[in-house]
């Protein structure tokens, strides 16, 4: 019997860690694994899989793949009838029943935990039993849609064999220590698991090593509150740190779940090691209560801020646009605060209402209205119009584009301290790029500067303006020469500078290819320092590694 897993990612750097985790517990029986992204044309995809001549195909099922896996599951049935496809995951856990009814060409959904049932369903097909005793499945019989009890969670998540024994994807590799969350938000489907269960942490040393052994770029923990145990956090951190190389561990946290011996093992971390991800949400307690989520704001601001304090490691964090109750004005002041504290990613979500989820009850209390598909986002709510949710997903493209990408850091690090709402800040720039059709065309990355020089004109200094866009400019664009409106005077012995300071430049940079060198003449010279940015009056020059985006002053 050959059994191929299927998932289509979102993107071609991510990769699937369930069907990973399936396959390691299924060693007896010939599994294959095959992945593709969304982008991907959905005909080849499904005549990819065909060419693997599979008895048994498995599909990892989420918000952002479900429409793409359905038209493959239909493309491959048209095509051999006889393959039995088998649907799993967080999209097709809920109202299997109705789900199997829509979609005739599925033969098995199963709900929750996918390991043990996936193992017993391939028992009783390679076996010609009977299925009524898989827990965790819904089936079709005869004419009958059949249901089975549900499955108990895996108590001793150590049964589970390492899911990358056969190979690491040259990709992002996610990783879990832990399954479950202590908490309950009413918007996240872990609300309906309650506890978190725990993998021996000696075991975990141990594959964390081997990721480190292995050179893997990125490893992105996906528990849901990695230090919701602290010791079981401050282990892993510690031997993380005593064993860093050049793998990067991205974790979502509570931040205000850091005591003093987290900040003291944290300081030692090298820059690189770790990224954070840290949910707000909301700081406005009154929606916190409204969607069942315990946050001491005061505590996470505080916390963030003494991470950030050594400049080691990377701080993301989260908001939620349409949480019920929340309106604009509420939305923004949670921005605002959110700014103070500068993240280095503030990543602006929509709220999406997931089936099975708490507050998919509660939609007609907040008279919330959505997607009736997958990602199921939300509209709008009796507190939050369906114009200002337009002009929220306006405002979080341009900031993404503006602040969380980094390409203009020294000038946003500067305009965004000058300011009194960062909020309002990006709500103007988001109407005046629309009034030049920014939302409807494709701009390359001079026009950005163009239309952001063009927005601060009105608001500071020219001359220092173009300072502060030409050293972003060059840092981001890896280019040899900067466009014309951000010249700030005319130099014609470019050469004759790098020349005379080329022992200073080798001092800087280690460099004698003259040609990874860009010199030009500015008016200010732009000092980072403790997380911020102070500009000095001065007439010099600027030395550019246009390779690595460094700099320095002659």
């Amino acid at each position: 019997m050959n059994i191929v897993l299927a998932a289509l990612n979102s993107k071609y750097i991510h990769s699937n860690l369930a069907i990973r985790y399936i396959k390691s517990y299924c060693k007896e029986y010939n599994i294959k694994l095959f992945e593709a992204t969304i982008n991907e044309n959905l005909l080849d995809i499904s005549m990819n899989i065909l060419k693997m001549e599979p008895d048994v195909i498995g599909f990892s099922c989420y918000i952002w793949n479900i429409e793409e896996t359905l038209k493959v599951c239909s493309i491959i049935k048209s095509v051999r009838k006889n393959i039995k496809i088998i649907l799993g995951g967080p999209e097709v856990s809920y109202n299997g029943e109705e789900f199997l009814k829509r979609n005739n060409f599925i033969d098995f959904l199963i709900e929750g935990e996918g390991e043990v049932t996936f193992k017993e369903l391939l028992n009783a097909l390679y076996n010609n039993q009977s299925f009524y005793h898989v827990d965790g499945i819904v089936f079709k019989y005869e004419d009958k849609i059949i249901r089975n009890k549900s499955r108990e969670l895996i108590k001793d998540l150590n049964i589970l064999p390492f899911p990358y024994e056969d190979e690491i994807p040259d990709k992002i590799v996610y990783y879990e220590a832990s399954r479950g969350c202590p908490f309950n938000c009413s918007y996240c489907l872990s609300s309906t698991i309650k506890g978190v269960r725990f993998f021996d942490i000696n075991r975990v040393k141990n594959e964390l090593k081997y990721f480190i052994d292995n050179k893997v770029k990125l490893v992105k923990f996906v528990d849901r509150t990695f230090n919701a145990n602290k010791y079981y956090a401050k282990e892993i951190w510690n031997f993380l740190i005593e064993n860093a190389n050049t793998t990067t561990f991205h974790f979502e946290i509570s931040a205000d779940l850091l005591d003093d011996e987290c900040f003291e093992i944290l300081k030692m971390a090298p820059q690189k090691l770790f990224q954070f991800e840290i949910g707000v949400q909301t700081t406005n307690p009154d929606i916190l209560k409204n969607i069942n989520r315990i946050m001491d704001f005061e505590a996470v601001k505080a916390n963030v801020k003494r991470i950030k304090e050594h400049n080691n490691i990377h701080c993301h964090l989260d908001l939620i646009a349409g949480l019920p109750g929340e309106d604009i004005h509420s939305l923004k002041k949670s921005f605002d605060m959110c700014m103070k504290i500068r993240p280095d990613v503030l990543q602006l979500g929509f709220l999406k209402i997931l089936k099975g989820s708490p507050i998919e009850k509660e939609v007609e209390k907040y008279d919330i209205r959505y997607l009736s598909f997958p990602p199921y986002q939300v509209l709008s709510t009796k507190d939050m119009s369906f114009i200002d949710m337009e002009r929220l997903n306006k405002i979080e493209k341009v900031f993404e584009i503006y602040y969380n990408s980094g390409n203009f850091k020294l000038t946003m690090g500067y305009v965004l301290d000058t300011i009194k709402s960062e909020f309002d800040f990006f709500y103007e720039l988001s109407c005046e790029l629309e009034r030049r059709d920014f939302f409807s065309k494709n701009f390359n990355l001079k026009d950005k500067f163009s239309f952001m020089y063009e927005f601060l004109l009105k608001k500071i200094d020219k001359d220092l303006i173009k300072n502060l866009l030409l050293h972003d400019y060059v840092i981001t664009s890896k280019k040899p020469y900067i466009p014309e409106f951000l010249v700030v005077r005319d130099i014609e012995n470019k050469k004759e500078i790098i020349i005379q300071n080329s022992e200073i430049i080798y001092m800087n940079f280690g460099l004698n290819d003259f040609r990874k060198i860009l010199c030009l003449p500015v008016s200010y010279k732009i000092i980072q320092k403790n997380g911020g940015i102070t500009l000095e009056k001065q007439d010099t020059y600027v030395i550019f590694n246009i390779e690595k985006g460094e700099y320095f002053y002659i």
